[in-house]
């Protein structure tokens, strides 16, 4: 059985178990943070959680603003996620599933979600079993242990992706959307930054942008900003999957939780990349 050991760890976050415990702990009680991760006795949104935005640079630049999303998480519960990030190596298969064994971070295992992950390959025939694109690539890994700190058993089914052609991304989406409908005890979180090494004036005016069209749900206004603007968005395939699969199943409550630069949190304020954590549920009746 395959283990994906981590990569980023020790540089993006500790690789000590304790003092990645500890600066998880940080990020939520940061001045730019939600406060405590304790889960709350009535959801404060109305909604069942359908997915999450979440950005995944170190956890000291984006670890607050991430942590406004594992919150909402905290309150609303689940038991694997689905997580998509993008391929920012270039390995691999447009998308690229693991639907076996396990990965690995300072805080111990957590298992893929094998069942649902055959599942999805069945049906959805553009996604291909392949750990290659996986290896190397650091946005999907940043995000297990805010996942490990909110449920030790958790499980993950992770997805690489390298698409970049809409039609394929909102077909895929849909087809997400489908297998998500009814599956109350799964998150899907789609890990992006936005806009990336701009004067922050500047990346304000290019995320809201971005914001805009996530928050109203349109994957083409999405694509046609980051694509003509441009935005250097790294992550809009996984968010345009994200916005699709919510669409389908009928989640179309969307919440910006946080937004703010590296230069609020890590940097100067010369060179700075966007981050942006934002929720979408499905609306109180259903």
């Amino acid at each position: 059985m395959s283990v994906r050991v981590p990569v980023v760890a020790g540089t993006f976050y500790p690789g000590e178990p304790g003092a990645l415990s500890r600066l998880i702990g940080e990020c939520y009680r940061h001045p730019l943070g939600p406060g405590l991760r304790l889960p709350l006795e009535a959801n404060p949104t109305g909604g069942k959680l359908f997915g999450l935005v979440v950005p995944h640079a170190g956890f000291l630049c984006s670890g607050p603003i991430a942590a406004h999303a594992y919150k909402r998480l905290a309150e609303n519960g689940f038991k694997w996620a689905l997580l998509a990030g993008p391929n920012h190596t270039g390995r691999g298969a447009p998308f690229s599933l693991m639907t076996g064994g396990s990965w690995t971070t300072p805080l111990g295992q957590i298992p893929i979600a094998e069942e649902e992950g055959r599942d999805f390959l069945a049906k959805i025939p553009e996604l291909k079993e392949d750990d290659m694109a996986h290896r190397r690539e650091h946005s999907i890994e940043v995000q297990l242990p805010f996942l490990q700190d909110l449920n030790p058993e958790a499980r993950l089914l992770p997805l690489c992706v390298s698409s970049y052609k809409l039609d394929t991304l909102k077909r895929v989406g849909e087809a997400i959307g489908i297998r998500l409908k009814e599956e109350r005890e799964a998150v899907f979180i789609a890990s992006t930054d936005l806009s990336h090494y701009h004067f922050e004036e500047q990346a304000h005016r290019l995320d809201q942008m971005a914001l805009e069209a996530i928050l109203s749900l349109n994957s083409d206004l999405l694509y046609q900003r980051v694509t003509t603007v441009p935005i250097s968005m790294c992550g809009f395939a996984p968010v345009i999957l994200l916005i699709e699969a919510a669409r389908q199943a009928g989640a179309h409550q969307v919440e910006l939780l946080r937004y703010a630069t590296s230069g609020e949190t890590c940097s100067g304020r010369e060179q700075v990349v966007g981050y942006a954590a934002l929720a979408i549920s499905y609306p109180t009746s259903s």
